[in-house]
C-alpha cells in the first residue's frame, strides 16, 4: 500500500477520491452573489430573482442547493425555508447563474430576503456564501383602492352607507355610528362641542351628531370626494353643519373656523402614507383648540419600519406615528386594540396636547 502511494498512480487515486468526497465534508470556498434582486415586492405574490453561484474551490460541487427565507425586521424568520438543488454540478472554476421564483411573505413591512448555499440542507458557514437583501413589501396593486373612481361610479342615494365602508345593512351602518359616538362622549364630546370630522364620507358622524350637538355646538366635515360633500350638504343642513372638500394633506378650513374641541379621523390614517398622516396632523394642530382632543385609528405592525401598504390599507409601525404625533404636540393614548388579521392590530387612539 505504501508502495503505491509512492506512485504517480496512487497520487492520482487521492486525488480523485478528494474530489468525489460527500458535499457535507467538504468546507468550500467560493461566492454567493444576487444579480437580480426586487427592493420592492407585492405580499403572496411570486417574483423571479437571479442568484451567481461561483465555486472558487478545488473539488466538484454536487448535491448543493440554494436556500432562501425571509427575515422580519426584528430578525426573527418568516415563514418557511425554500431549497432549491444547483442545476448542475458546479466544477472547480466554475460559477452558474440560477434564476429563482421567491414569493412575498403574507404580511406587509419591512424584510430581508436570505440567501445561503447548503450542502445536505444544512448551511454552509462561508460568509461569502450567503447575502441577504432588504425587500419593503406591499399588499398586492389588484387590491389598491382609488377613492375617486368609487364615489364617481357609486349610486350614494342608493347604497351611500355601504360606499365607505362595505356595511352589511344600513342597521349596521347605524349602530356602529352611534356606538363611535358614545365612544366620543367618553372622551370629552359634549352638546356643545365644536367637532372636526377628517374623512367624513357620506357623513356616518353627521348622522350621529345631527340630533346631539345644540346650536352652541358645530360640525365641519371634510373629504377628498366631491360626491361625497355633495351628498352631505344635501342631506345634512342645520345651520352649524359644514362641509368642504378637501385635499389629501390639507383640510379647507381656515384657523378662524377653529379652536376645533375634537377631531376624528375614522379610517383616515389606516389609507394615507406616513409623510401624508404628520402633514393632517399639523394641519389638526393648527386648528385645534389648546384642550382639544383627536380620536384616530391606525393598522399597527411590528413588521413595519414606518409604513407599508397602498391607499386600499396602509400599516404603520405604533412607535413611528408616536413620534409624529409628538412633532406635532401631541401625546398618544391606546383606546383599544383588536386583531386586524393574523399580522396586525387596529389601534383606537386618543391625541391629547402635550
Amino acid at each position: 500500500m505504501k508502495l503505491l502511494h509512492a506512485t504517480p498512480l496512487g497520487r492520482f487515486a487521492r486525488r480523485i477520491r478528494w474530489a468525489i468526497a460527500p458535499a457535507e465534508t467538504i468546507a468550500p470556498r467560493g461566492r454567493l452573489s444576487v444579480q437580480l434582486a426586487r427592493s420592492v415586492m407585492e405580499a403572496g405574490i411570486s417574483v423571479d430573482w437571479t442568484v451567481r453561484v461561483e465555486n472558487h474551490s478545488r473539488q466538484a460541487w454536487r448535491n448543493f442547493a440554494l436556500k432562501h427565507h425571509w427575515v422580519a425586521l426584528d430578525g426573527r424568520p418568516f415563514g418557511h425555508s425554500i431549497f432549491t438543488p444547483l442545476p448542475r454540478t458546479l466544477l472547480p472554476g466554475e460559477w452558474s447563474d440560477i434564476t429563482i421564483p421567491a414569493t412575498g411573505p403574507e404580511a406587509v413591512g419591512d424584510f430581508t430576503l436570505a440567501w445561503e448555499l447548503t450542502a445536505s440542507g444544512q448551511a454552509i458557514p462561508v460568509a461569502e456564501l450567503a447575502e441577504s437583501v432588504p425587500v419593503h413589501v406591499t399588499f398586492s396593486r389588484a387590491n389598491d383602492i382609488d377613492y375617486h373612481q368609487v364615489y364617481r361610479s357609486a349610486d350614494l342615494n342608493e347604497n351611500a352607507w355601504w360606499v365607505v365602508g362595505a356595511y352589511h345593512s344600513q342597521e349596521q351602518y347605524r349602530k356602529s355610528s352611534l356606538d363611535r359616538r358614545q365612544m366620543l362622549v367618553e372622551n370629552g364630546l359634549s352638546a356643545g362641542s365644536r367637532m372636526l370630522d377628517v374623512g367624513c364620507g357620506t357623513g356616518q358622524m353627521a348622522m350621529a351628531l345631527e340630533d346631539y350637538l345644540t346650536e352652541r355646538g358645530a360640525y365641519f366635515g371634510t373629504d377628498i370626494g366631491r360626491e361625497a360633500i355633495d351628498y352631505c350638504r344635501r342631506h345634512y343642513r342645520r345651520p352649524n353643519f359644514h362641509f368642504a372638500v378637501g385635499e389629501l394633506t390639507r383640510l379647507p378650513f381656515p384657523t378662524s373656523a377653529g379652536p376645533f374641541d375634537m377631531a376624528i379621523f375614522f379610517s383616515v390614517f389606516t389609507h394615507t402614507h406616513t409623510d401624508e398622516t404628520a402633514l393632517l396632523l399639523a394641519e389638526t394642530a393648527r386648528l385645534l383648540g389648546p384642550r382639544g382632543v383627536v380620536i384616530a385609528d391606525i393598522i399597527a405592525s411590528d413588521y413595519v419600519a414606518r409604513g407599508a401598504g397602498h391607499r386600499g390599507q396602509m400599516w404603520v409601525n405604533r412607535g413611528h406615528f408616536d413620534q409624529i404625533a409628538e412633532a406635532f404636540g401631541f401625546r398618544c393614548e391606546l383606546l383599544g386594540r383588536f386583531p386586524w388579521g393574523q399580522h396586525a392590530e387596529r389601534h383606537m387612539l386618543k391625541l391629547t396636547r402635550r
